[in-house]
């Protein structure tokens, strides 16, 4: 047999094989970065509504779907250290918020610029949109539970008004 022959075997029993590990490769990368996506989209959906479930979930997926890529990590780290501080007092509150929002901007903008999107930060800050009804719902929901809550701990009581009740009649009064 002949150099040539040899490999034309040779392609042909490696050719497949080849083909299919490439395809494997790059399906397996494409899987890694729809992930990556979708956890960009949904913190770039829910940036003015960060109590949301959907929020929480793709934050604690960041450390996961982010291995290795270290200048996310860190401005990961950097914004869950903040949101786990206390409260500070009132005073010093537009600091501590201020210093919260630029963390979470940092981390989406870190994440945007590895996955090859350019955002403005102030463009990402000031070009998002919530209802404020959400916001007035919340609030209402909030103090709801807080008072059902303080009501079945005992700290708050539940004042029944009695009225005195008129004879009960079935029947409308005749017309005059």
């Amino acid at each position: 047999m002949s150099a040539n022959e040899w490999l034309t075997i040779i392609a042909i029993i490696t050719g497949p094989i080849v083909a299919v590990s490439v395809t494997l490769w790059r399906d397996r990368r494409n899987e890694v970065r729809r992930r990556r996506t979708e956890i960009l989209a949904s913190l770039m959906r829910t940036r003015a509504v960060r109590l949301s479930g959907e929020h929480v979930g793709a934050l604690n997926l960041v450390q996961l779907e982010f291995h290795g890529r270290q200048s996310i990590i860190d401005a990961y780290t950097q914004y869950i250290e903040h949101l786990n501080k206390p409260l500070p007092p009132v005073g010093e509150q537009k600091y501590f918020f201020g210093e919260r929002e630029a963390r979470f901007l940092n981390l989406l903008t870190t994440i945007a610029t590895d996955l090859k999107y350019k955002f403005d930060k102030k463009d990402l800050e000031r070009l998002s949109y919530t209802p404020q009804g959400w916001h007035d719902d919340e609030g209402v929901q909030r103090g709801n539970m807080l008072l059902l809550s303080q009501l079945l701990r005992g700290e708050r009581f539940l004042r029944v008004k009695s009225e005195s009740l008129q004879e009960y009649d079935p029947f409308p009064p005749p017309p005059e």
